[in-house]
């Protein structure tokens, strides 16, 4: 007999599903992520900067839209509607089938785990130590010039300078005084934090750039090509050589390398980007190149970091924690060793 199940509530999700249909269902949908972009963005305001307050409110729109539509559609593609008795039970006990298994959105790591997405925040700020070095370097630093400069003015040995003289007595400091590094705190930190806070307040322009890549991006994203990509390759089988259909599945290893390409591959669409956005005298042959080494470092870094939260996404099943991760990326960059 069969059981039906309601997938609102709770969802057999599909397992031993073909690769090939799940790999043409993550290219469906990492397309249609891509292609909407294009398709429901009126030319016109395609044309605008990619930064432009009307640009971005129109692509966040759209992309929550997508997000939203491949959230809702999920649990009709992967729950089982109804249930073998033989999928029901596990021995002869009587129970209620629906209790076994838990509702849709618990496969696409919706729940509330806040210390384990500390633990997460914590482990990926350990990949930007580099980071940190570099911007404690850069307070260091200043607060020797800071603590040279007083003391060069203080002893009125001449105008005062950002450059110590050859003189090994006029040399930095090798350790500035507390005052001098809380006054480069101050300067190189605090300051531009509080500047960056009243912009977002003040600055519409920096408030939704700040909202594109701190909240919509990272969450659209994630809950796209990690929460909506990674469940279904998981429960995928693979085909033996002869044609035949083997149990093997694919490993949470295997999963986490295949999603992140079709993450990858989705940011490709701005090399087209940039193409559009260059004047057609400045399209030469070595701008074009410069673009492509441009998007291949581009697509190398989020399939590289794609790899990483669909392995902490996996292991954790935690879709707010691997977004957290995202919203950290975007927020560190890549080191800023400039001052040296």
């Amino acid at each position: 007999s069969m059981a039906p199940l309601n997938p609102q509530q709770h969802c057999h999700h599909l397992h031993n599903i073909p690769i090939s249909q799940t790999l043409l269902y993550c290219l469906t949908l990492s397309s249609f992520f891509v292609l909407s972009l294009y398709v429901f963005v009126p030319s016109s305001v395609r044309r605008l900067p990619r930064d432009h307050v009307l640009h971005i409110k129109w692509r966040a729109g759209v992309i929550l839209g997508v997000m939203i539509t491949a959230v809702g559609v999920y649990p009709w593609l992967f729950c089982q509607h109804t249930l073998d008795d033989a999928d029901a039970f596990s021995d002869s006990t009587v129970v209620n089938p629906p209790i076994l298994f838990p509702p849709w959105y618990k496969y696409l790591g919706f729940s509330w785990q806040p210390l384990q997405d500390l633990q997460i925040a914590l482990h990926v700020l350990i990949l930007y130590l580099g980071s940190f070095t570099c911007t404690w370097l850069k307070i260091y630093h200043h607060a020797r010039i800071l603590h040279w400069e007083k003391e060069r003015a203080d002893k009125k040995n001449g105008e005062s300078s950002r450059f110590p003289p050859n003189s090994k007595r006029q040399q930095l400091p090798i350790i500035p005084k507390p005052k001098y590094l809380r006054s480069s705190l101050n300067y190189t930190w605090i300051q531009p934090t509080i500047q960056s806070f009243q912009s977002f307040h003040d600055d519409e322009d920096h408030r939704w750039t700040n909202l594109r890549n701190l909240g919509i991006a990272p969450l659209a994203e994630e809950v796209v090509f990690r929460a909506c990509l990674l469940p279904p390759l998981l429960a995928s089988r693979t085909n033996s050589r002869n044609g035949s259909l083997s149990l093997s599945k694919l490993s949470p290893t295997q999963a986490s390398w295949i999603a992140p390409l079709f993450f990858g591959v989705a940011h490709l669409h701005h090399f087209y980007e940039k193409c559009r956005q260059l004047p057609p005298k400045k399209r030469s042959k070595k701008v074009l190149c410069q673009l492509v080494l441009v998007v291949t470092v581009q697509w190398t870094y989020t399939t590289l970091f794609g790899a990483y939260v669909s392995h902490v996404f996996v292991r954790t099943g935690s879709l707010s924690g691997v977004t957290l991760a995202h919203v950290i990326c975007n927020y560190m960059g890549l080191p800023d060793i400039s001052f040296a």
